[in-house]
């Protein structure tokens, strides 16, 4: 079982990644002061207590969601630039260079990550350590599932013999098939995750927002006709508050749907999930103010 100082250690690495020079424990104080500052400046502006303990969360999830996702754009980075940097490697491996010589020049190329973690690789292996080692730890630090899979496919075939050269050409086409299935099942699933974001994040807060407005102006408008104004206002708090539990339900079943068609996976982005429950509570605010600038009266008041 994974204990809480090995989950700590595991998100001082991934910290790590994004390069900041600020230390991780002054991030997670400054981003939870941060939530402090958010959630006091909203209710300050007379929101709603959702919306300030949402926008609460979402900034202190920040802790967690700013590593992984500049880490995941890095290794989008690292599996993007892998195809041409292994090809490099080949080529030069055909022309009579040394496995250093190959390493050096994709360094010293422009690959994003790739070069800057086998620049780290070639001052390792002239300070005598080995070519495997150096691959081993590379693809260790880069996070990438195929970029360490190509590594080790490397390295068994130079065990095994094979030419290094011929080996790289061959698994760089196999890398640039992936990305490509990759790119074609997004480009694909672009329309979906676009229907379901707009209809559930905007659409749907925005629509109940404004009728939930406009019922308040026709229950305000004859409330001097009803035996029980109170019991009336009391509905309509129950209705307001009946209806921000279905919209942050709404927007984490989208977020679960779009992570599953997007990524093949439910928890892929329920990580901003915080992000976009505050997203659809704004909107459904702005939604009660755009019915009171139309139509008048003021917007619904519940304790």
């Amino acid at each position: 079982m994974v204990t809480l100082e090995e989950q700590w250690k595991s998100l001082k690495n991934y910290y790590k990644a994004t390069g900041f020079d600020l230390p991780f424990e002054h991030f997670c104080v400054a981003m939870f002061g941060a939530a402090l500052l958010i959630a006091g400046t909203l209710l300050a502006l007379h929101l709603s207590v959702a919306i300030a303990a949402v926008a609460f969360l979402t900034a202190v999830s920040m802790i967690i969601a700013i590593p992984l996702s500049v880490r995941n754009n890095r290794i989008a980075a690292i599996e993007t630039n892998l195809p041409d940097a292994l090809k490099h490697m080949a080529l030069v491996l055909k022309a009579g260079g040394t496995t250093e010589t190959a390493v050096e020049e994709v360094a010293n190329a422009d690959y994003g990550p790739i070069s800057s973690e086998l620049k780290k690789s070639l001052a390792q292996m002239r300070e005598g350590k080995s070519f495997d080692a150096v691959l081993n730890e590379a693809a260790a630090n880069s996070g990438s599932l195929l970029f360490t899979r190509t590594v080790n496919i490397v390295l068994d075939a130079k065990k095994a013999g094979a030419g290094l050269a011929d080996i790289m050409f061959s698994i760089a086409e196999d890398a640039r098939d992936v990305l490509h299935i990759k790119r074609e099942r997004k480009s694909r699933t672009t329309m979906h995750v676009l229907f379901l974001f707009v209809s559930g994040v905007v659409l749907a807060p925005f629509i109940f927002g404004f009728s939930v407005s406009i019922v308040h102006y026709i229950n305000t408008g004859i409330s001097s006709a009803l035996p029980n104004t109170a019991s009336a206002n009391n509905s309509l708090c129950t209705l307001n508050l009946v209806l921000t539990l279905f919209i942050i339900a709404q927007t984490l079943i989208a977020a679960l749907a779009i992570g599953l068609i997007r990524e093949g996976k439910f928890t892929k982005y329920l990580l901003y999930a915080p992000f976009l429950v505050l997203g659809a509570l704004i909107i459904f605010e702005v939604g009660k103010f755009a019915s009171t600038a139309i139509v008048g009266g003021n917007i619904i008041a519940c304790g």
